[in-house]
């Protein structure tokens, strides 16, 4: 297969952070799904590479090691893909336990504040339901719908703990600038992930060294995916996408794997900007 028509998978999320399918799990569906080489792009945690890089071996899939940083900005979230990061570095898994120990304590604040609500769950159960993943709003969501106060998952959020809601606990976060410079110590290559509705973030980041740009994201029309190719162009920046595939029943609406016509070549450029 030449690198023009193998398919890539450059977003996905395994059960190390809130998809549905195990790291290996995760890489034998990109095989069973034609892929060529996919990304692990798990929230705030690099936890499942060193599993998901050894079942790629078994495979013969190219395992890209990558993260997604998620920055608070005013009124809005503002994601950050890192690919071809060395997920060894010590400064990096640092800041990433800063991540998981504000996780951990936000869940547990908005347990609390369900209970206030009317909505009781156990913060134990939600620890449950993460397992060995870092515990994030999926995990509380899912608990409310075991414990019969929403239908779904959507409601959860849209009832309690979205942004808006009654429920929502702040947490620790990066702004965007240091999420660009966090992945590029750590020898990686930092991209805008589902950046449609954060355009003006581009230039700012750019300044500080934003290299890529996921305009073929699996949610965008085809128009939409243009004036972001675009806008890459105008600021010199990698083209990437992916599905940000969370599983076939987490978050179904998105893409499924490897939906997204992203070829091998954007993987080769990729490696090329990595630092280490």
């Amino acid at each position: 297969m030449n690198e023009s028509s193998a398919r890539v998978d450059l977003h996905a999320h395994s059960t190390a952070s809130d998809g549905e399918l195990t790291p290996a799990a995760l890489v034998q569906y990109a095989r069973e799904r034609g892929l060529s080489a996919l990304a692990l792009t798990d929230h705030d945690t690099v936890d499942g590479l060193d599993a998901a890089i050894d079942a790629a071996r078994d495979h013969a899939l190219e395992l890209v090691p990558g993260v997604e940083l998620s920055c608070d900005v005013p009124q809005n979230e503002v994601h950050v893909l890192g690919y071809f990061i060395d997920w060894r570095d010590a400064n990096f898994l640092a800041m990433l336990a800063k991540f998981r120990e504000g996780r951990f304590g936000r869940a547990e604040k908005m347990t609390k504040k369900l209970t206030t609500l009317g909505a009781p769950i156990s913060f134990e159960r939600v620890k449950q339901i993460a397992g060995d993943a870092s515990i994030g709003r999926p995990h509380v969501a899912q608990a409310l719908v075991q414990a019969g106060h929403v239908a779904t998952i959507t409601e959860a959020f849209d009832r309690f703990i979205g942004r808006t809601g009654p429920a929502y606990v702040e947490r620790f976060r990066l702004n965007p600038e240091d999420a660009v410079a966090l992945i590029l110590r750590a020898g990686g290559v930092p991209v805008l992930a589902h950046p449609r509705e954060v355009t003006g973030w581009i230039e700012p980041l750019v300044k500080v060294g934003l290299i890529g740009l996921e305009a073929m994201y699996g949610m965008y029309d085809e128009a939409t995916r243009a004036h972001l190719v675009q806008l890459a162009r105008q600021y010199d920046l990698i083209v990437t996408g992916g599905s940000d595939f969370h599983g076939l029943n987490r978050m179904a609406y998105l893409n499924d794997l490897g939906e997204v016509d992203v070829s091998l070549q954007v993987v080769e450029q990729l490696r090329e900007r990595a630092t280490h």
